[in-house]
């Protein structure tokens, strides 16, 4: 039998919320954007700097207005080199469709919306233990900056670590029943649930 760990991470010098809480999160969009120059539409666009995605999972978090916990901030996580994932607020995703749809046709690029997609945050001083017991993942990746993120597939659920105000938070992506089943675990493991929070 052959052993596939689920490789997971946190940020190294975030702090853990004093409470161990659930936020829902109606306001945010998951897109998945892909294309043979999502790479180059990312750089010079966005101006991101991809130097740092060497793996699947690792992400950054990048603003379209300058300020990272802005309701334009976003976190793009990298796939392949053809294939990403963005977690962002609503507005961000109105804004980014936008600038996408008007670089359509000098870039090869296309998105998804992925309506069957929610979210939720977790955090805390046991969310980390939480996931990783709950998700059967491994942990031992450290993000050594804030403007790093990871996600991992674990079943149906996408888990991401990022940094927010220098405190460690998780979302967890997935369809609206499969989350429903994981907050309840997580409800059942002392996490408060906190309703419509911006993560």
């Amino acid at each position: 039998m052959t052993f596939n760990p689920i490789m997971f991470a946190r940020h190294s010098n975030a702090s853990s919320a004093v409470t161990n809480a659930l936020q829902t999160n109606n306001a945010h969009v998951v897109m998945d954007f892909s294309g043979t120059e999502t790479s180059v539409f990312l750089s010079t666009i966005l101006g991101l700097d991809l130097t740092k995605l060497t793996a699947s999972g690792i992400g950054l978090k990048g603003t379209l207005d300058g300020d990272y916990n802005s309701d334009y901030s976003f976190a793009v996580y990298y796939f392949s080199e053809t294939a990403y994932r963005f977690v962002l607020p609503h507005s961000a995703s109105l804004q980014l469709q936008a600038l996408i749809n008007e670089q359509q046709l000098r870039f090869d690029i296309d998105y998804v919306i992925r309506t069957d997609l929610s979210t939720f945050t977790l955090s805390g001083n046991n969310a980390f233990d939480a996931l990783i017991d709950a998700f059967k993942l491994t942990p031992g990746l450290r993000l050594s900056s804030p403007q790093l993120c990871y996600g991992a597939q674990s079943g149906d659920v996408f888990i991401t670590a990022i940094d927010k105000n220098d405190e460690q938070h998780f979302v967890l992506v997935a369809k609206q029943q499969e989350l429903q089943k994981w907050q309840q675990h997580l409800q059942a493991q002392g996490f408060a649930l906190m309703q419509n929070e911006a993560a």
